[in-house]
């Protein structure tokens, strides 16, 4: 029977899709979580486009935590770096929900981050896309989605290296693309590999959900298979219901119930190991009583 964390909740918080498909992965993965954590109640919500298919906005989702007992409610965003949306709109939704909906204390976690969880997931997807095909010079994309953020930029290049880390024996380059706002584009990477002597490339989406963004890679790779008819150009699946997503949420949340993620007001926000020491590190000397005598 599964661990039981009285007067608490889980409050996944995500970015919110108007395409149907990824508000279906959502209701999936929020169906995995309720059973891996019962009886501890789970909500699923959504920073835009609430609504639809009866998922709820950040502010409804946090009555529905109330409704449901919960004391303390740990909240989780569903996001993959630490910018905008992450740093003031759920900050700031939040607030709102304790004013409209009524107190409860609050964690709030850190994003999802290059966690050893995604890192397989994408190794997966990576492996399942090249088949039988890869050699050793197979190169892999990991395709963002692409914002203003220069920092969220920087952690998927962050995510490229460790990639590669784990799995340069198999794939020698690994490299960052994103779909919009930012550079080098899916096509820019495409000509680099190619002119770097790789012979099949595969692509990544570096996505927790399908969505609008995640469809226009195709659009993409269609053009570069035209552009390069000899080398075999395919498409890795989105991380989605990966099971090693699915085990990182819900050790995220497990840690969240325990207290176990936030260091004397240092939180790992990259969510990396290394991180997560230096934390720990800091916290142990803020401990530590000055010497009597």
């Amino acid at each position: 029977m599964s661990q039981a964390f009285p007067g608490q909740a889980l409050l996944l918080m995500a970015h919110g899709s108007r395409d149907a498909d990824a508000r279906n992965e959502y209701r999936r993965i929020h169906a995995v979580l309720v059973e891996r954590l019962a009886p501890t109640p789970v909500v699923f919500s959504v920073l835009e486009f609430p609504g639809d298919d009866g998922l709820p906005s950040i502010v409804d989702g946090w009555k529905q935590c109330l409704d449901a007992g919960a004391r303390r409610i740990v909240a989780l965003p569903f996001f993959l770096f630490p910018a905008g949306h992450v740093r003031e709109d759920l900050p700031a939704e939040l607030r709102a929900a304790r004013e409209a909906g009524g107190w409860a204390s609050l964690d709030l976690l850190p994003p999802i981050g290059a966690a050893d969880e995604l890192l397989t997931a994408l190794e997966t997807r990576a492996d399942d896309a090249a088949g039988d095909g890869a050699s050793g010079k197979t190169a892999v994309i990991l395709v963002g989605a692409g914002t203003s953020d220069p920092d969220a930029n920087g952690d998927l290049c962050k995510a490229a290296r460790l990639f590669w880390e784990r799995s340069g024996d198999r794939y020698p380059q690994v490299e960052a693309a994103w779909v919009s706002l930012t550079r080098p584009s899916v096509p820019d990477v495409i000509e680099r590999c190619v002119r770097l002597g790789a012979d099949r490339i595969v692509a990544v989406p570096y996505f927790l959900n399908t969505g609008v963004l995640l469809k226009r890679i195709d659009n993409r790779l269609v053009e570069a298979r035209e552009a390069y008819p000899g080398i075999p150009i395919t498409r890795g699946e989105h991380i989605g219901l990966h099971p090693s997503l699915l085990d990182l949420l819900e050790r995220r949340a497990r840690d969240g119930f325990e207290d176990r993620i936030a260091t004397a007001g240092l939180i790992p926000i990259c969510s990396r190991p290394s991180c997560a020491a230096v934390a720990d590190g800091r916290a142990a000397l803020l401990r530590e009583a000055e010497p009597v005598g």
